[in-house]
């Protein structure tokens, strides 16, 4: 069975994309969004210092996936969580216990 090359420019910037989706999110918009919904400083600090903590531990974590997982098969899942994850936190937003419920998805 003949392998086919696939030239590197047609996936790795997608991939790269797709890998910043998360980090903007939670960088980004989930401090805004809370701010704006009246959340304190010292809780918006606070939360969302946790919501960081998964770019904080990569390199302690990273090597479980290459060991159990292939990066493609790891990716594809996570991306589907994610989907998840960030409806849920849409669909959280008008019930009483929002931010609860939002930084669970997160």
């Amino acid at each position: 069975m003949k392998k086919t090359y696939r030239n590197p420019w047609s996936w790795i910037p997608t991939l790269y994309f797709a890998e910043g989706i998360p980090y903007i999110i939670v960088m980004f918009v989930a401090s805004d969004m809370y701010k704006t919904m009246g959340i304190s400083n010292s809780s918006l600090a606070f939360w969302t210092s946790l919501l960081y903590l998964p770019w904080v531990i990569k390199p302690l974590w990273s090597p479980f996936v290459d060991i159990f997982s292939t990066r493609r098969k790891w990716i594809i899942w996570m991306q589907i969580i994610l989907a998840f994850a960030f409806a849920g936190v849409s669909l959280s937003l008008h019930l009483p216990i929002w931010f609860t419920l939002s930084l669970l998805f997160l």
